[in-house]
């Protein structure tokens, strides 16, 4: 008498093919959840398929339900706004399955602080990179959610950046010890005011510093003991006032490593004198954005610049990156000016929107 044979005697190589033929997703669930063998072959044929979360991906949440336990081992990252319950719902089902989670983004309200707490505490483990953006109501101008206290030191972490978190977290940042990559902004609800200095003394480990929105200060002891950090790009935007020299300082204390600087603050405008300053201290740099409104372009600045630049090591093969964040009417100057000058092809002269394109 021959055996009855049926589709789950099928190896997964061949029911792969049967789920591809299935169409859209409602269908492959349908077929998954009669029988614990195609839940196997499910997870079979969705095992590069479900890498990253987003808000994009037009999957319901009782769909999420069934996959997560099944191929939760594969996603590597989230994208999401939190917005009601049910986002909240699919954060908390990542949480408890997806193991091998590495990176986040997440936009969320204050009422939803507690699942993306949640979320990174049981994820310590995997988790490399983290994006936290804070939705600010226009009556919540003050705000006082504490958070990162709460996270582990996450030792994983190469990557964070936080958005509208308020400043009462940052001093909690330090013990994210193996940070590569800091960014730290606000949109203009809250006032941030930062001891750059203190904040970042204990990441031995930091090379990329971006700042927007937040005013740099120094305390006393930082003006007497400056920290030693080893950056290699800086980026600092503000449309609130800060102190230059502070600033300033801050840059050329990072003269050994620096190769990328964008400084962008409303009311500061660099002198010659200072501009040739951060290029002389600042020998690996190749990058440099900052404003020079009041800054002197003629065709004696333009070589000493060049004499400075070919002292540090700026070739054709490696040239210099000149981005003049406020000249743009005087752009074609510049242009001008450097094809007058003995080594026209150290500089290459930029528009900052043409070099975000």
């Amino acid at each position: 008498m021959e055996c009855s044979r049926n589709i789950t005697n099928l190896p997964v190589e061949i029911l792969d093919l049967l789920f591809k033929y299935c169409g859209d997703m409602t269908n492959k669930l349908h077929l998954a959840q009669t029988h614990p063998y195609l839940v196997e072959a499910f997870a079979y044929h969705c095992r590069n398929l479900f890498e990253c979360i987003s808000n994009d991906k037009e999957i319901s949440l009782s769909s999420w339900r069934f996959i997560l336990p099944v191929c939760g081992s594969n996603i590597k990252t989230i994208h999401k706004n939190i917005r009601d319950s049910s986002d909240e719902e699919l954060v908390n089902l990542v949480a408890l399955h997806c193991s091998k989670l590495e990176k986040i983004k997440l936009s969320f309200e204050t009422d939803s602080v507690d699942c993306v707490k949640s979320l990174i505490c049981q994820r310590q483990n995997s988790l490399k990179a983290i994006r936290l953006i804070l939705m600010l109501r226009s009556e919540s101008r003050e705000l006082n959610t504490k958070m990162l206290h709460e996270f582990p030191e996450l030792p994983l972490l190469e990557e964070l950046k936080i958005t509208n978190i308020p400043i009462e977290n940052y001093d909690h940042i330090q013990k994210f010890k193996n940070l590569v990559k800091l960014e730290i902004g606000c949109w203009g609800l809250t006032k941030h005011v930062i001891d750059v200095f203190a904040l970042c003394a204990p990441l031995k480990k930091l090379q990329i510093l971006f700042l927007r929105g937040v005013r740099i200060i120094a305390s006393e002891q930082t003006k007497i003991h400056l920290p030693v950090l080893q950056l290699k790009k800086l980026s600092i935007t503000c449309e609130q006032h800060n102190s230059h020299a502070e600033v300033q300082r801050f840059i050329l204390s990072q003269g050994k490593s620096l190769e990328s600087l964008r400084y962008d603050c409303e009311l500061v405008s660099y002198s010659n004198e200072d501009f040739l300053e951060v290029i002389r201290i600042c020998r690996s740099l190749r990058i440099c954005m900052l404003p020079v409104q009041d800054f002197i372009f003629d065709l004696e600045c333009v070589e000493e610049i060049l004499v400075i630049l070919r002292q540090n090591g700026v070739t054709e093969d490696n040239p210099f990156l000149l981005v003049p964040l406020d000249l743009f009417d005087r752009y074609e100057e510049v242009v001008e000016l450097l094809k007058c000058s003995s080594s026209p092809e150290l500089i290459i002269p930029c528009i900052l929107s043409l070099l975000d394109n």
